[in-house]
Order: C-alpha cells, then sequence, then structure tokens
C-alpha cells in the first residue's frame, strides 16, 4: 500500500521514520513555507507516483494562519479534501499547530472546525494536543518564552505524525486482509 504524508517543514524529519517501514511505499514531501493553496495547486503531481488510491496524510495550514488568511483557510481545506477524495478513499489531517503572538483561541476554534470537517467528509484527523504545549520541557532555559518551533515541537509532531500514520496504515492493512479472506 502506498502512503504519502503531505506538510511544510515541520515535517522535514518525519521521513526518517514513516518510510524506514516501507521505502519502496512510502514518500514525504516537505513544502516549507507551503500554505494550503500551495498544496492543492500541487495535488496531480505529488501524488503521481503514488498509484491507485494511496493513503494520504497532511499537514499544513500554520503558514496560512500566520499570514492572517483565516477567511481564506476553510475554503482551501475544501478545495484540497475534494482534490484529494477523487485521489484517495483514505486521507487524514492534521491539526493546525499554535504560533506564538497569534490569538490561540481563533487556533482552536478553527482546529475544532477542521476536526468536524473531517468527520463530515470521511478523512481522519490528527490532534497534537497543543492545549499542553505550555509543558516546562517546552520552555527556555529561563522558563519564560515557549519554543514553538524548537527542536522539541518538532519532535512531538513527528512522533504524533509517525503514530498516527502507523496506526492508519495497519488499520488499512487489516481491513484489506479481511477483504482478501472473504
Amino acid at each position: 500500500m502506498s502512503v504519502v504524508v503531505v506538510g511544510d517543514s515541520i515535517i522535514k524529519r518525519v521521513d526518517r521514520v514513516i518510510c524506514r517501514a516501507d521505502r519502496l511505499n512510502r514518500t514525504v514531501f516537505c513544502l516549507p513555507g507551503a500554505r494550503v493553496r500551495h498544496v492543492v495547486d500541487r495535488v496531480d503531481r505529488l501524488l503521481g507516483g503514488a498509484g491507485d488510491d494511496p493513503a494520504v496524510m497532511v499537514h499544513i495550514g500554520t503558514n496560512d494562519k500566520v499570514r492572517g488568511r483565516w477567511k481564506d483557510l476553510k475554503n482551501d481545506f475544501r478545495e484540497l479534501g475534494s482534490k484529494l477524495k477523487k485521489r484517495s478513499s483514505k486521507v487524514v489531517f492534521s491539526e493546525i499547530l499554535p504560533v506564538p503572538r497569534d490569538r490561540q483561541k481563533r487556533i482552536r476554534e478553527f482546529n475544532l472546525w477542521l476536526r468536524e470537517w473531517c468527520r463530515e467528509q470521511g478523512f481522519g484527523f490528527v490532534s497534537h494536543d497543543s492545549s499542553n504545549w505550555s509543558r516546562k520541557e517546552l520552555k527556555n532555559k529561563k522558563g519564560k518564552k515557549p519554543l514553538w518551533y524548537s527542536t522539541e515541537v518538532a519532535k512531538i509532531v513527528n512522533n504524533r505524525l509517525t503514530a498516527s500514520m502507523n496506526i492508519f496504515v495497519q488499520s488499512l492493512q487489516k481491513e484489506r486482509d479481511l477483504r482478501r479472506k472473504h
């Protein structure tokens, strides 16, 4: 089964773990600075070599949010979802990460919308439990400012994406095996 992970720079090292299990059928596309619109425009190229009905995980949107594109962001996700549905029946979206100096309430509201939209569309959803990101290990040495895009944040996101993708792929493989038995 082909697996494709697409995301912005926060996933840059996730390929080491995701692809280790099956290098021939797993691909990670890291698009630093990418916005949802960039992925919408590239879906066909990104999934071109993935075969029929690949499993797709998408972690994108933080760069849109930083630029204050809240109004257009939902429409961009809808368009991306529509394009992905034409290529795959197995799609998972990852929640948008918090950004310092941004209104956290808006981020939580958007992620709630994204979770509900994913449920309505039949997509999977990965939460990073970012509401707990004020933990001690995410503070600088003096215990003050959060290290939002530090190595620790990347590790958390990569671990969650990897774990979610592995669970996702295992469930798809079990489903496929059950179909073969019948």
